[in-house]
């Protein structure tokens, strides 16, 4: 009897562990983001064929009210433009580059990822309901940092979008970082990048 029961024992503490490896894998598997995108068109095509099936058009616009930036490193940045409704809708389907926002350094705060969860929950979580929509933008098409999913999982967003940064945040970004005076008029801009708007 004694025996059966130390192999009951040891199986149940053999399977703990598994369980404690599969989370630990889940917590840790790196995102896509042209893969993801990828399947969203996939299943968006899909639904177009079946008339019983709905799902909104993958989303168009670049900008919320909220952006959280990875750089190359891994490391969080997060700044904030003023509140604009276009921001959070899907846009034409000729708006195919990000507007020009006048970003400047100073705008945006680097987070370190202890502090990531509680920083989100006080910049995000405490606006309006029909507010709470983060952009997330990685300078990396794989995303290895997969900490913001925990507050993702945890609160409840009104939505949130994944993308590849933006000619300008990762401009301003090496700005940033390297402490360098910043003034846009002086930077060679893109124009198949980044949409600036008409000068009347």
């Amino acid at each position: 009897m004694k025996r059966v029961l130390i192999g009951f024992v040891i199986c149940l503490f053999l399977l703990n562990c598994t369980k404690k490896k599969e989370k630990s894998i889940e917590k840790d598997k790196t995102y896509i983001i042209s893969y993801e995108d990828e399947k969203i068109e996939k299943y968006y095509d899909s639904t177009k064929k079946h008339t019983d099936k709905f799902a909104p058009p993958p989303r168009k616009g670049f900008y919320a009210e909220h952006q959280l930036l990875i750089d190359k490193k891994g490391s969080f940045y997060f700044y904030q433009k003023r509140y604009f409704l276009e921001f959070c809708s899907y846009g034409s389907e000729k708006d195919t580059l990000p507007h020009f926002l006048n970003l400047e350094p100073k705008d945006i705060v680097k987070i370190p990822e202890t502090s990531l969860d509680d920083f989100l929950s006080e910049n995000i979580l405490s606006k309006e309901k029909n507010r709470r929509i983060l952009i997330i933008a990685s300078q990396n098409d794989t995303i290895k940092n997969t900490s913001f999913f925990k507050f993702l999982n945890k609160n409840q967003l009104q939505a949130y979008a994944i993308r590849r940064t933006t000619q300008e945040e990762d401009t301003v970004l090496k700005y940033k970082t390297n402490s360098d005076y910043y003034y846009s008029d002086s930077i060679k801009w893109d124009r198949t990048k980044i949409k600036f708007p008409n000068k009347n």
